[in-house]
């Protein structure tokens, strides 16, 4: 009998891209799997999107975030894998067919991933560090990245608690520390999935980002210590995370500031103080220098 792949979407407010999700569910190569929509306490048309597609499953609950609406769908579904959707991305057609026979292949695997890339684009993304210890990869980088690239045992998810709800972010890749630490992980490189990139969501947050990356990062901490070659991979992940959410966190600050919006200031410079005060340096640095070159230019002095 064919094995049952599950599709989690939890939904909040995202009506609007919903159909494409659930559509690029359907589109599927490998037909044995089922859709289970978590409308996360959305105040839009969410459930008159999933009234329009009979054989989707609808779980209403109060909101509780993102975390909370997978670990529903993730107890509430049925399949031996489940696939985790966010409602504003897509699936591509190969996705289950592909994503199932290496996980088959492979009895010891809690989970799969594959690539993906931005919709319109023809660039494939993935970060994977290509170390074959996948848990010193994690500490590098997020390289699984978008979670609907991956397919999990639902079997383990469950067994290990599925997604922290306490995080406002970076849930998925604190899950993906919990099944690297216990269980082996397996890269396909194969394109299977879309991202889409919008204004409203969360990823552009760089306070938040910023703020939840290093957050589980360092609870990695005590698995870490002494281990020289983790050491290092945690150094050069602290590192990552700085640029990639710190640098545009702090010219955010800068850009509130000049508006006055004081409160937001204080917000970003706790963060920062807390997860990038070598960032400090660097804008007051810059900000010197360029008080510099203007007193300099004032006075006639060359340009150094």
């Amino acid at each position: 009998m064919p094995e049952l792949v599950s599709v989690v979407i939890p939904c909040y407010n995202h009506a609007h891209f919903l159909a494409e999700a659930i559509e690029s569910a359907l589109c599927q190569t490998y037909l044995c799997s089922e859709i289970v929509v978590v409308d996360d306490g959305s105040t839009d048309h969410t459930a008159e999107v999933v009234k329009e597609y009979p054989g989707v499953r609808y779980v209403p609950q109060q909101r509780q975030g993102l975390s909370a609406a997978r670990n529903t769908g993730l107890k509430a579904c049925h399949g031996e894998y489940v696939v985790f959707l966010d409602a504003d991305d897509r699936l591509l057609p190969n996705h289950f067919e592909i994503s199932r026979r290496a996980i088959r292949a492979r009895p010891d695997t809690a989970l799969v991933c594959g690539d993906f890339r931005l919709f319109g684009s023809e660039e494939q993304w993935h970060t994977h560090c290509c170390e074959p210890d996948h848990y010193a990869s994690l500490l590098k980088c997020n390289f699984i990245g978008a979670v609907h690239c991956a397919m999990f045992r639902r079997d383990i998810a469950l067994a290990l608690g599925g997604f922290s709800p306490h995080l406002q972010a970076c849930e998925d890749y604190e899950f993906y520390f919990r099944i690297a630490r216990t269980h082996p992980i397996y890269c396909h490189h194969q394109l299977v999935a879309e991202y889409r990139r919008h204004a409203s969501q969360l990823s552009r947050r760089w306070d938040v980002m910023l703020a939840s990356a290093l957050s589980v990062l360092r609870a990695e901490w005590p698995h870490v210590r002494g281990r020289h070659d983790y050491v290092q991979a945690y150094r050069d992940g602290v590192k990552r995370f700085q640029t990639t959410y710190g640098d545009p966190l702090l010219w955010q600050t800068v850009m509130v500031a000049r508006q006055r919006q004081w409160s937001l200031v204080f917000k970003y410079l706790r963060i920062i103080l807390a997860f990038y005060p070598g960032g400090l340096a660097v804008l007051l640095r810059q900000k010197l220098s360029r008080c510099w070159s203007q007193r300099a230019r004032s006075l006639g002095l060359p340009r150094l």
